[in-house]
């Protein structure tokens, strides 16, 4: 990746034009001696107009950054002219793009050009994304990620590692850092989270079948049932019909064995509904009573790439697990729907062998044969009901142990992956810290280091920046700024990380110039590029001047500002 030029067009006429190089690019004020202080010529504009183009909102570039007022040249300048900025880059595939963007006081109202052709937003972000800022998934952001490498504020050039607005959640910072340093598959820790809450949800379902025997106990339950039943119907097999009203007793001995056996399969199926409506009643609890300090540690800090329908705030949480719940209670009352029309079917067709049975129990004159007979079918069906309720509940339990069983290998596959990723962002770290420790020392004579430890358990990010004088402030804090970003973008060069390796930093004036001399030696032999703002005051001595004869992009004055207003 690669920033070729931005332009920017005054009602389609070219206003100005910068051309970016490999290594050091330098914007500073003019030289002329009876010009002012070079402060208020626009230096910064250049950075601020970058980070248009990544989607901010424009704010910066025509309000004074001290009161946030506006300027009233550059906002008569933008309501009263169609500016157009456009960006040439070339991207991760190696192809050369042009993206603009017209520049407006009220961002909503932007025009988006991809090859000089009108486009919709989406697809314009989806460029920026994918080409400038390597990313392939909603989290985290273009913002959040463009923070990094146009540091120019204050702000950003005073915090190594903590630039984002001073209220930013400590997920996103885990979600950026994560990104970064390579965990390239950020979409396994919402399967991770997914599949803890359905694993929950399952040992929950699986607890309510266990009520009150467990499989076990109704396993031992089973096997004299089966015995007794065995033996009633050898006694309705050997029983004595002589002297009977033979063919009639008969007869109604084959129909009690049939509503026998349908009862059974209506036992069966009403078993099954009786604990399908079980489940959705336990998943319904489940949804309103989940321990919350249980739900809270499934999702701890899972958003490190869930998209934004899925915030760290418990109500949200509370949502989410609740709209998982109600699509499995769906499933089960397509289920529940099944089992009511076959009930209907079995109660039809026991209704008529029962009023056959009533006809023939009309003809039969031997009530005790009837009484007998009844008494054996009675008992029959009871142990049968008995058995059938066991081996649904049996079922039941071990459909969803094997349900259970497919999760937590599901599960472990994705821990596993996660490991992986684990182990190659610690590695990519140790690449880093090499790189940065051995800047540091050259600009500073100290050795820095990037503590970033990833929890994989918690999936929680731990990062600061270790040195001898950890507390460092003013230029020193700017001249270590300067090793972590160039060390960055020679970890992506040498790693091969689809990551940006450009970065744009304002003002390291109170940065002592020996070591702006280091810094700028770095630059310039960088595969990559920096762009640094400042005043030429500081960078006046006679080692400077072939860095400004060679790697000025910009220089501005009084009375050529950037805007030329």
């Amino acid at each position: 990746m690669f920033l070729i030029s931005l332009t920017v067009f005054k009602n389609n006429n070219i206003l100005r034009e910068i051309s970016f190089k490999r290594g050091l690019n330098i914007i500073v004020n003019s030289a002329n001696p009876d010009q002012s202080s070079g402060n208020s010529v626009g230096k910064s504009t250049l950075s601020r107009l970058l980070d248009y183009m990544f989607l901010s909102n424009g704010k910066e570039i025509y309000t004074e950054s001290e009161h946030n007022n506006p300027i009233p040249q550059v906002v008569d300048f933008i309501k009263n002219n169609k500016v157009l900025v456009e960006l040439k880059f070339i991207g991760y595939d190696e192809n050369k793009y042009t993206i603009g963007r017209t520049l407006t006081l009220t961002a909503s109202k932007s025009e988006y050009y991809i090859d000089s052709e009108e486009a919709n937003k989406k697809d314009y972000e989806r460029i920026v994304a994918s080409q400038v800022f390597g990313l392939s998934s909603e989290k985290p952001t273009v913002r959040t990620v463009s923070n990094k490498f146009i540091r120019n504020t204050n702000y950003k050039m005073q915090n190594t590692t903590r630039f984002l607005f001073p209220t930013t959640k400590h997920d996103v910072y885990d979600q950026l850092y994560l990104f970064l340093f390579g965990f390239s598959e950020l979409d396994l820790l919402k399967k991770k989270a997914k599949l803890n809450l359905d694993i929950v949800s399952s040992s929950q379902q699986l607890t309510a079948y266990r009520q009150p025997y467990k499989e076990s106990v109704l396993r031992k339950m089973i096997v004299p049932l089966h015995t007794e039943e065995k033996e009633i119907i050898e006694r309705i097999e050997s029983y004595d019909f002589t002297g009977t009203q033979d063919d009639n007793v008969k007869s109604l001995v084959k129909i009690q064995s049939e509503i026998s056996d349908l009862t059974i399969r209506y036992s069966k199926v009403k078993s099954k509904s009786m604990y399908l409506n079980k489940s959705i009643e336990s998943l319904k609890e489940n949804s309103t009573s989940i321990n919350g300090k249980y739900l809270q540690e499934i999702y701890l800090d899972a958003k490190v790439s869930i998209s934004g329908e899925l915030l760290r705030s418990m109500e949200d949480l509370m949502i989410f697990h609740n709209k998982v719940i109600n699509n499995k209670i769906s499933y089960i009352n397509a289920g529940i729907t099944e089992c009511l029309e076959e009930e209907g079917n079995l109660r039809e067709e026991i209704s008529s062998l029962q009023k056959h049975e009533s006809e023939l129990l009309q003809h039969i004159k031997e009530p005790s044969v009837l009484k007998s007979i009844a008494a054996l079918y009675q008992k029959l069906s009871n142990i049968k009901e008995e058995i059938a309720r066991a081996n649904t509940l049996l079922s039941r339990i071990e459909e969803v142990k094997a349900s259970l069983a497919k999760l937590e290998e599901q599960k472990q596959k994705v821990v596993d992956r996660i490991q992986s990723n684990t182990d190659s962002l610690n590695s990519n770290v140790s690449h880093f810290n090499r790189l940065f420790g051995e800047l540091s020392k050259c600009f500073y004579d100290e050795r820095y280091i990037f503590d970033l430890n990833f929890d994989s358990e918690k999936e929680r990010c731990s990062f600061e920046v270790v040195s001898v004088t950890p507390n460092s402030t003013g230029g020193k804090k700017k001249g270590e700024l300067s090793a972590f970003d160039m060390a960055y973008i020679k970890l992506v060069k040498e790693l091969g990380l689809k990551r940006p390796t450009f970065v744009v930093h304002d003002s390291i004036e109170d940065v002592d110039v020996n070591q702006v001399h280091d810094i700028f030696k770095t630059a310039d032999k960088l595969d990559g590029q920096y762009i640094i703002a400042l005043m030429r005051d500081k960078i006046a001595g006679q080692k400077f001047s072939g860095y400004l004869e060679e790697s000025t992009i910009l220089e501005l004055s009084e009375n050529d500002k950037f805007f030329k207003i």
